[in-house]
C-alpha cells in the first residue's frame, strides 16, 4: 500500500504533464479565449490534418500522425459520399466522436472476447487478478442492474445487452479523461442514440409480453373508465413514457460535459496568467476535479444502465 501511493502520484503527475503538453501544442486554440477552447473540445467535427511541430513530445506526435491518417481517408474517400434525406444532410467523413466510439468498441472486444474464453476454460474459477477484476464488475451488473429488474430466465437473456451498455458507456466516459482523447458521451447524438435503444426496448418488450395494446393497457392503470383513460390519463402516461429516454439523454450528457468544462477552465488559467502560483492552484483544482470525474464516469454508466433496466423491465408487466 505504501508503494502504491507514490506510484499513483507519479502516474497522476504524468497524466497532467501530458494534458498540458497536448493543450499547449494544439494550434487549433492558440490565441483563442476559454470560450473557444471549451467549444472546440465539446463540439463534433470531421477529423482534419494538423501540423506536427518540432517541440511535440512522442505521445502528441503519435496522436497527430494517427489523426492525419484518418484525415487523409476523410478527404480522399469519405467526403464524396453524401447523405441528403431532407432533414438530415451531410457526408460520411469520420468525426472525432465516431472515432472515439470505434476505439471503445474495439476495446470492449479486446477485453471481453479473451475474457469469455478464459472464464469458460477455468470452470472452477481463475487465479488471474485481471480476470477476477472483470468478473467482479460483470457480477455487479448482474446483481445490481439486471437481477432487481428482471426475473427467472429473463435475467440471463437480459445480461448481454445491459453488460454491453454498461461497459461501453463506462469506457466512453473513462477514455474522455485520457489526454488527447474526447468523451463520446459528451455528445447529445450519442447519448440520444443510447436512450432511443432503451425506448425501443420498452416498446418491443411491452408488445411481446402484453400484446399490441400494451401502449394503452400497459400504461393506464386498471379500473380506470376507458373514456377518462383515453382522454386524460393516456396522453399523460404516453408523455411520461417519452420523457424517460429524454431524461437519460440529458443526464448523461450534462454530467459528462460539466466536469470536462471545469478541467479545461482550470488548465486555461495557466496559459492565461502564465504565473507559477496560478499554476499550482490550477493543477490542484484540476486534480481534484479529475479524480471526481473518475468516480462520476462509473456512477453515470451505472445510472444509465440501471434506469434503462428499470424502464425495460417494467414493460414486462402492466401498469
Amino acid at each position: 500500500m505504501k508503494r502504491a501511493i507514490p506510484l499513483l502520484l507519479v502516474i497522476i503527475a504524468y497524466i497532467f504533464f501530458l494534458i498540458f503538453s497536448f493543450s499547449s501544442s494544439s494550434g487549433h486554440h492558440e490565441g483563442g479565449g476559454v470560450g473557444e477552447l471549451v467549444v472546440g473540445h465539446l463540439t463534433d467535427y470531421p477529423i482534419k490534418r494538423v501540423s506536427i511541430k518540432p517541440g511535440d513530445n512522442f505521445l502528441v506526435t503519435a496522436l497527430k500522425e494517427f489523426n492525419n491518417l484518418i484525415a487523409k481517408v476523410n478527404e480522399r474517400y469519405l467526403k464524396n459520399i453524401t447523405i441528403d434525406l431532407g432533414f438530415i444532410k451531410g457526408d460520411m467523413r469520420i468525426t472525432k466522436w465516431v472515432m472515439m466510439m470505434w476505439i471503445n468498441m474495439i476495446l470492449c472486444i479486446l477485453i471481453f472476447v479473451p475474457l469469455a474464453g478464459s472464464i469458460k476454460k477455468d470452470t472452477m474459477g481463475s487465479e488471474s487478478k485481471w480476470v477476477n477484476l472483470w468478473e467482479a464488475l460483470i457480477g455487479f451488473v448482474h446483481d445490481d442492474i439486471v437481477e432487481p429488474n428482471f426475473e427467472g430466465k429473463y435475467i440471463n437473456k437480459a445480461m448481454p445487452y445491459f453488460s454491453t451498455l454498461f461497459f461501453f458507456i463506462l469506457f466512453c466516459n473513462l477514455m474522455g479523461l485520457v489526454p488527447g482523447m474526447t468523451t463520446a458521451t459528451g455528445n447529445l447524438a450519442v447519448t440520444g442514440g443510447l436512450a432511443i435503444l432503451t425506448l425501443l426496448g420498452m416498446f418491443v418488450i411491452g408488445v411481446l409480453f402484453q400484446g399490441p395494446l400494451w401502449i394503452y393497457k400497459g400504461t393506464v392503470p386498471h379500473g380506470v373508465p376507458f373514456i377518462l383513460g383515453i382522454i386524460l390519463l393516456w396522453p399523460i402516461e404516453l408523455l411520461g413514457l417519452l420523457i424517460k429516454p429524454f431524461a437519460l439523454t440529458i443526464r448523461l450528457f450534462a454530467n459528462m460535459t460539466a466536469g470536462h468544462v471545469v478541467i479545461i477552465i482550470f488548465i486555461f488559467l495557466v496559459m492565461m496568467f502564465k504565473a507559477y502560483y496560478i499554476g499550482i492552484g490550477s493543477v490542484l483544482g484540476s486534480l481534484m476535479i479529475y479524480l471526481l470525474e473518475l468516480l462520476v464516469a462509473f456512477i453515470q454508466a451505472y445510472i444509465f444502465a440501471v434506469l434503462s433496466a428499470m424502464f425495460i423491465g417494467a414493460s414486462i408487466h402492466a401498469h
